[in-house]
């Protein structure tokens, strides 16, 4: 009898003392959950990627047109009008750029090809618009002659984004001065580069 007795008394310490470690949640009272029990904490990282990306406006197609100028346009004269140059001022440079590790960036332009002796293309920012968009816009506006090696347009600048669209970022002025009236290349393309 003694036996059971000393048994009986155990399984009662042994059930009161899981009774006491069992803590009870009430969810219509929050203080029970929010200030009470074991709390603690993680660290966390978040790695978010490098991104660049410019787009030259308008889509779809992305092409400079010049149009000819009938007033001018006579037999013998060059199709680019009466003294063998054109301007464009349509196109608009978007981009979008987040740095790894703060790093500044700039853009740069070139073409695929080698200009043609006889035709020059210059490029120079006109103006900027931030209607959207965060950045620091820090433009070289000195008309830089195309080339296929990659000169400045934009100096360092940190991360943010123009906006998209005619009139958000860059407005480029492009003049192609071709006094021969020769074509250019099939495949010639201007490329804008952020680095």
């Amino acid at each position: 009898m003694k036996k059971i007795k000393y048994i009986l008394v155990i399984l009662f310490a042994l059930n009161g003392i899981m009774c006491l470690a069992q803590e009870t949640i009430n969810a219509f009272d929050p203080n029970t959950f929010l200030f009470g029990g074991g709390q603690g904490s993680n660290f966390a990282v978040l790695d978010l990627q490098p991104i660049s990306i410019i787009d030259a406006e308008p889509d779809p197609s992305n092409s400079l047109s010049f149009g000819i100028s009938t007033s001018s346009l006579e037999a013998g004269l060059p199709v680019t009008g009466a003294g063998g140059s054109s301007i464009n001022e349509d196109t608009w440079l978007n981009f979008t750029y987040r740095a790894l590790n703060y790093a500044n960036a700039r853009v740069f332009v070139y073409t695929n090809q080698a200009v043609p002796v006889d035709i020059t293309i210059k490029i120079q920012i006109i103006a900027t618009a931030n209607v959207g968009g965060v950045y620091n816009p820090n433009p070289n506006t000195n008309p830089i002659t195309l080339s296929n090696f990659e000169q400045v347009l934009v100096y360092d600048f940190a991360s943010g984004y123009t906006g998209d669209g005619l009139g958000t970022g860059y407005q480029i002025r492009c003049t192609i001065e071709n006094p021969n009236g020769i074509s250019l290349p099939p495949g010639f393309e201007i490329i804008y580069e952020i680095k």
